[in-house]
């Protein structure tokens, strides 16, 4: 940081842009500056601006340096000019003509255009090649020749491209042209008097700058020019180049024009910071060796470590930060010491060096700062959670990223194709990709300002796409990772809470704990008092103590948090104290409203800043004879305007913002509304006077601060070494140095605040007098003593409120240098009084010049709403009005502040009482930590309680104050100004106090509803994921202050919203929130800007924001609330004045308290964990370990029984695994007792590993054997066994086959006699009817039975080949005959037998 000072640069490099580009170039028809250029015409007129400028500076009206801009930058001379002018170079690029019609035009168009350009255009500082026009220009009696390219030759132009080149030498007489011809073609010898003074400068001739202008130099074929000088700032001791670039294109007109401006410090040495490099240097050489012996101890799995490589990164920047340093301080010196500040090839050289520096410089500041989360990882756990998740999702990230990049392309080539007619910011690929990239983080901005068929669908399409779909991509990525990750680390997590439990019991009382101890002892009755409350339970405290002491940890946590589930459980605020806290709040409103009175004096800050706006005053820059425009307060930048607008606006301000008739009417009217003599800006508000030693009136004060003028020595510091010093240039009469030739003076090296009464660059011994008719005017004061703005001392005037004389005093401050070279600071104090509205304002106009030349203005009102004492009779109700609100309000305070604090005071008892039993008592001081910590809400309320009171105290004070108002009024008008300026800092810091008083009040509501569940579940997800989010904030605040170190380094020089540490962090940090300036950093850094800004917002806006997201996604508390039951709450307020509701009924069910709940929609968090416990387990599966089982797996005592054998197999299982565990203790016991590890790794575990394997080898072989034994021998045994047993049950079945066929013939035959019985017993008809179901009692008749169709024959044998048939189906089967139904199982059979042995049927 102290090497690059990029604070000082930034702001030479503002200051030089800002001389460039803010002040008008041309004035009639309408004022220009640079960024309205537009043609060759402008271009021109912009040179002969510049010039001009740099001939009138250092005379009367510039207050500056001579040959400078903006005061001190002092624009330098080239080699061969004299010492005292200021030289600009010019390279001008010509692009050839083709008379070729067939390859440009065509035929078709070869009449009206026969000569065409051969390109499109040369930009500056690229090889023209063959499309460059090199022919020598004529012009009069001059001649210009043009420079061919020489990449080593130093003085070819820009870049040393080539083309043809020109050198401006001006000076307070005038300016030369002189053509530049390096090939000597034409012998011109110098010539002083066109501030030639050495052989250095070839030249072909020498023009006035009107001639260059009006030749024919600027001509159709004129494809780039680019404008080049160096300034020396000698309050900085710094040298700068400026580059000013203007493109033609073959359109006709000026495609671009852009300006670049770069420092480089001269004075760097420093008297002690060295010893800090060295000492920064010995540790990274350390630290590189460390990182040498972990890459060799741990390779290669080290090299999948990220830190590895951030460490690499980290070490190859601070060592080439050195290398690169050390490099530069030498030729920096050689710079110094001689003229080569006349070269810019010199400078461009040493620039380069220095910009590589400045990259290497913020890499190490990048890496430096990001290995802390390193450290941090170490030792947290949740630093890792978030690191591993980044690293989680960075595949998936790629992946995705490419995934829609196929598309992002695709809308891509569309902008590009149909927006590029249209819009500036699709002219190019480049622009189109970075646009388009823009919009895909909701910057709209790149699609307005021209309109296209498409347009509408394109926006519409693509933000679709890419800023809601990917976008909630990215948010689902990171939502998984997240929780992935933290499934992964749940048992780290668990590990640590149990570690630091086992940590507080074991560790002693700390410091704290035995001051708390220290409490003040009870008085006689309160302690006869708690005794006799605690003789009831100590018995039971005693024993409930001694058994809690003796239970395990986790229980005893549990009883010791039952126990104290009253202590840390706030009082429940009731109806009515939500109500009167509701009145104290609308009370400090409403107070807050009539007091502060926001918008009367918000009313009187704008009409002043209307007016101060819209003044318009002449111009002390004017160029030539023409009459410059009019100025406001808007188009001051330079140390002349703001003179100017102090010699013409002020009086402006003070005597004519109100029109002379309006003033007149005021003053002469029937019942006038001002005295005579007053001065009023905008008709009612009334500048207040005070009296002068004259007895005239004051109306304005005016401190001016001056800075130190030294002569200028080369250096800002005593203690630089002569030899480091800037030379500055060297007499060509004496040869001698001369420090003071380019710049007479420095000193002014740092800012100076006219805020503050110890600026280091202040002038504190100047004596300044100036008296007007004998009456004294201004006057120097000094510091800490009345009578100056803020008491800081300066040069002070005190202006008449008199027109003329106020005129007057103007003049002669004028003439009396007043304002000279040396002023730094002007503060311009004014009062006003606004009668309407009962306001005073106190008006500050300040200008402050840097040391760069450049002006910083602010206009600041501040008002207060008198209280007006003086005519408190009359206005009693006014009053009353306006305290009432406050004394409510200050009461209701106190009233809540004695119930906060007999809360604390039962708190104390209760745990007192609590405690007692066991034989100790909790200190006061213990009580009020433990009071205030255990509940959010107590310290809020408190610290408001406390601001109420001090803001009241200050609100005494201030009225105190106001009523010495009519008092300070006849007094001096410094007296008045200083009065006004402290009453105004005193209401501010009440308005402050009451601000923040506000933000804490309207957090206490929220105690109010802390016990409705889904304010519970709100709460319950912030207190759950609270160290998430503070692990969280930590790491986003580290990557954000390294990344906010790196854009300060890389681009403050040159960005102003990076140009020290705050506003780089504030544009770093609006990266998050999607505001992004992507150009702007590629104007100061191409590079930097193209390595920084798109890593860096996908980071933060892609990445940390869905990790917050993902956060309170997991830890948020999901369930269902019950109803809300108005009827209930609304019942202790009405249900006594309306008793014709019953407020009791309730028609929402309830839910049976035993019945299982629901399981709603599993989480985001859920579903992660159930997969990665599954996948958890499928790896264990698959990996072998021991003990790993699948997620559907059982205990073995739940698959089978618990035998002998198997209980066997477990025990056995479980000697070799504890025999396995005691191997490795033991090894382990051993390792303590060597040194080197590799001596003990080698002497030890690979002497028992090797015995092991020549064990296990042995085992193996053995068992191989008895396999071979059982394969030859046992099996061939077994196998003959069997095949025996299949033949022996092979013949046991045809047995049984033949005996079921016997079996069934058999059966046949008595099946068969049967038949033959029955047809020996019965006739054909009733042996038909018992076929057909029909008994003998119920035959046909036979008419019937004549009938039929078939006879008795063909009856009977339909009847036997069914049953044959039935039997045929079933022969194949033996086992069918066991089936069939016995003979004597059918009823015919059995009456057949009952009629033979004589039975009745």
């Amino acid at each position: 940081m102290e090497r690059s000072q990029v604070g000082d640069l930034s702001a030479t490099n503002e200051a030089l842009r800002s001389a460039l580009t803010s002040q008008f170039f041309e004035y009639t028809p309408v004022p220009r500056a640079f960024d309205d250029i537009k043609d060759e015409r402008d271009v021109r007129n912009w040179l002969r601006w510049l010039c001009t400028s740099l001939e009138q500076a250092g005379n009367d009206q510039s207050y500056g340096n001579p040959l400078s801009l903006h005061l001190h930058n002092r624009v330098l001379p080239r080699a061969g000019a004299c010492l005292d002018v200021a030289s600009v170079s010019l390279s001008f690029r010509r692009v050839k003509l083709s008379s070729d019609s067939a390859s440009t035009t065509t035929d078709r168009f070869s009449q009206l255009y026969p000569l065409t350009w051969m390109a499109s255009t040369i930009a500056p500082g690229q090889d023209g090649g063959s499309v460059e026009e090199t022919s020598t220009i004529l012009a009069g009696n001059v001649s210009w020749v043009h420079t061919p390219s020489c990449s080593s030759c130093g003085d070819a132009g820009y870049q040393d491209a080539g083309g043809y080149l020109a050198m401006t030498t001006s000076s307070a007489t005038g300016t030369f042209v002189h053509l530049v011809d390096q090939s000597q073609t034409f012998d011109v010898q110098p010539n002083e008097d066109v501030y030639h003074c050495d052989q250095r400068l070839l030249r072909s001739g020498s023009v006035t700058l009107d001639a260059f202008l009006s030749e024919p130099f600027f001509d159709p074929q004129l494809g780039s020019l680019t404008v080049e000088f160096q300034s020396y700032n000698a309050n900085y001791q710094s040298l700068s180049r400026v580059n000013v670039f203007f493109q033609f294109s073959a359109a006709g007109g000026l495609s671009s024009h852009s300006l670049r401006a770069d420092t480089i410090r001269l004075d760097v040495s420093h008297g002690w910071i060295h010893y800090f490099e060295y000492a920064y240097l010995i540790l990274t050489c350390l630290y590189f060796f460390e990182l040498v012996y972990r890459i060799g101890k741990g390779f290669p799995t080290y090299l999948r470590n990220f830190w590895c490589y951030v460490n690499a990164c980290s070490i190859i920047g601070s060592i080439s930060c050195f290398g690169l340093w050390y490099y530069y301080m030498p030729r920096l010196r050689d710079f110094q010491i001689g003229r080569q500040f006349e070269q810019p090839a010199e400078f461009q050289s040493r620039f380069e060096t220095f910009s590589l520096y400045i990259v290497a410089s913020s890499f190490a500041t990048f890496t430096i700062y990001l290995r802390v989360l390193q450290f941090l990882s170490n030792t947290r756990s949740r630093v890792v959670l978030l690191l591993k998740t980044i690293m989680f999702s960075a595949g998936n990230m790629v992946v995705y990223i490419l995934y829609i990049g196929v598309i992002f392309v695709g809308f891509f080539t569309f902008a590009l194709t149909h927006f590029a007619p249209l819009s500036a910011n699709f002219t190019d690929p480049w622009h189109t990709f970075v646009s388009t990239f823009s919009l895909f983080f909701g910057d709209l901005s790149v699609v307005n300002g021209f309109q296209a068929p498409l347009r509408v669908p394109f926006i519409w399409l693509f933000m679709f796409f890419f800023f809601f779909l990917s976008v909630q991509m990215f948010n689902a990525i990171i939502n998984y990772s997240y929780n992935r990750v933290s499934e992964d680390m749940k048992a780290v997590f668990q590990r640590e809470q149990y570690e630091q439990q086992l940590k507080r019991k074991k560790k002693g009382r700390s410091l704290w704990q035995i001051i708390t101890s220290l409490r003040k002892p009870k008085p006689a009755e309160e302690q006869e008092d708690v005794e006799a409350v605690s003789a009831g339970v100590n018995a039971q405290t005693t024993a409930v103590v001694s058994d809690a002491s003796a239970l395990d940890e986790a229980v005893r946590q549990k009883v010791e948090e039952y126990r104290g589930r009253d202590t840390n459980k706030s009082a429940k605020d009731g109806i009515c104290t939500a109500v009167a806290y509701t009145v104290m709040v609308a009370c400090y409103i409403w107070f807050l409203y009539v007091n502060m009175r926001v918008e009367e004096k918000s009313s009187v800050r704008l009409v002043v800043n209307e007016t101060v706006h819209a003044l318009e005053v002449s111009s002390s820059m004017a160029l030539g004879s023409v009459e410059p425009p009019p100025e406001t307060w808007a188009d001051i930048h330079a140390w002349p305007q703001a003179i100017s607008w102090i010699q013409a606006g002020l009086p402006q301000l003070v005597f004519n913002s109100t029109s002379a008739t309006s003033m007149a009417l005021a003053v002469s009217a029937a019942e006038p509304v001002a005295s005579e003599g007053t001065r009023c800006l905008r008709s009612w508000n009334c500048f207040v006077t005070g009296i002068s030693a004259n007895a005239s009136r004051n109306i304005v004060r005016i401190t001016q601060k001056r800075s130190k003028r030294l002569l200028n020595n080369g250096a800002r510091h005593d203690s630089t070494p002569d030899d480091e010093r800037f030379i500055g240039g060297i007499d060509n009469v004496t040869g001698k140095e001369v420090q003071q030739l380019l710049v007479n003076v420095s000193g002014f090296s740092q800012r100076i605040d006219p805020e503050s009464s110890s600026n280091v660059a202040e002038d504190t011994n100047v004596q300044f007098q100036l008296a007007l008719r004998e009456q004294e005017l201004c006057r120097s004061v000094a510091a800490d003593t009345p009578g100056s703005y803020k008491k800081t001392g300066g040069i002070v005037c005190e202006l008449d409120s008199d027109p003329v004389i106020f005129r007057e005093q103007m003049d002669l401050m004028l003439s009396s240098e007043f304002f000279t070279t040396a002023s730094a600071t002007f503060v311009v104090e004014l009062v006003a009084h606004n009668v309407n509205r009962d306001v005073l304002s106190y008006i500050i106009i300040k200008f402050v010049q840097t040391p760069a030349g450049e002006v910083k203005k602010d206009l600041r009102v501040y008002s207060l709403a008198l209280f007006g004492w003086d005519v408190g009779v009359d206005k009693l109700e006014y009053f009353i009005g306006r305290l009432l609100p406050g004394v409510v309000y200050m009461i209701l305070v106190t009233c809540f502040t004695i119930m906060l604090y007999r809360e604390m005071q039962t708190e104390h008892t209760r745990r007192a009482v609590s405690l007692e039993g066991a034989g100790k008592g909790p200190g006061f001081l213990t009580t009020i930590y433990t009071f205030f910590v255990s509940d959010i809400f107590r310290p809020v309320d408190a610290l408001s309680f406390l601001m109420s009171f001090w803001s009241f105290v200050l609100f005494i004070m201030w009225l105190v104050k106001e009523g010495e108002l009519p008092q300070k009024l006849s007094a001096d008008y410094g007296s008045i100004v200083d009065f006004a300026s402290e009453l105004t800092a005193q209401e501010r810091e009440y308005n402050r106090i009451s601000s923040a008083n506000l933000l804490l009040i309207f957090v206490r509501p929220l105690r109010f509803i802390r016990e409705d569940p889904r304010i519970q579940k709100i709460n319950q997800t912030l207190k759950e994921a609270r160290t998430d989010i503070f692990w969280f904030i930590v790491v986003l605040g580290i990557v954000l202050f390294a990344c906010t170190l790196l854009s300060f380094v890389s681009f403050g020089p040159s960005f102003i919203k990076c140009a020290d540490i705050f506003t780089a962090f504030i544009f770093c940090f609006s990266f998050i929130i999607g505001e992004f300036d992507f150009w702007s950093l590629y104007n100061a850094n191409p590079t930097m800007a193209v390595l920084f800004f798109f890593p860096y917002l996908i980071l933060v806006y892609c990445v940390f924001t869905n990790i917050f997201f993902a956060i309170l996604d997991r830890f948020f508390v999901s369930a269902d609330p019950p109803p809300i039951k108005f009827k209930r709450k609304l019942k202790p307020i009405f249900s006594k004045i309306c008793r014709c509701i019953d407020w009791d009924d309730d028609f929402v069910m309830e839910g049976d308290p035993k019945a299982a709940k629901k399981d709603g929609p599993v989480s985001r968090a859920g579903r992660v964990a159930f997969t990665a416990k599954v996948i958890h387990n499928i790896r264990k599966g698959l990996d072998g370990e021991a003990g790993g089982q699948m997620s559907l797996s059982k205990p073995l005592r739940e698959v089978c029984d618990m035998d002998d054998r198997l209980l066997g197999v477990v025990k056995w299982g479980k000697e070799e695994a504890s025999s396995l565990v005691s191997e490795f203790q033991n090894l382990l016991a051993k390792k303590q007792n060597y040194k080197n590890e590799d001596v003990f790794i080698k002497q030890v575990v690979m002497k028992k590993v090797d015995q092991d394997e020549g064990r296990t080898r042995a085992e193996m072989e053995e068992a191989h054997r008895q396999m071979r034994y059982a394969a030859e021998v046992h099996e061939v045994m077994a196998l003959r066994d069997q095949q025996t047993l299949a033949k022996y049950i092979w013949l046991l079945e045809q047995k049984i086959q033949k005996k079921m066929n016997d079996q069934h013939a058999l059966k046949m035959e008595v099946h068969h006699l049967q038949e033959e019985m029955d047809r020996m017993r019965f006739t054909k008809e009733e042996l038909r009817n018992q076929a057909t179901g029909m008994g003998s009692t119920e035959a046909m008749p036979d008419d019937e039975t004549n009938g039929l169709p078939n006879s008795d024959e063909e009856d009977m044998d339909e009847l036997r080949e069914g049953e044959v048939v039935a039997g045929a189906l079933t022969a194949d089967d033996p086992n069918a005959a066991m089936d069939h139904p016995m003979p004597r199982e059918n009823p015919t059979t059995i009456s057949m037998l009952n009629a033979l042995n004589g039975h009745k049927a």
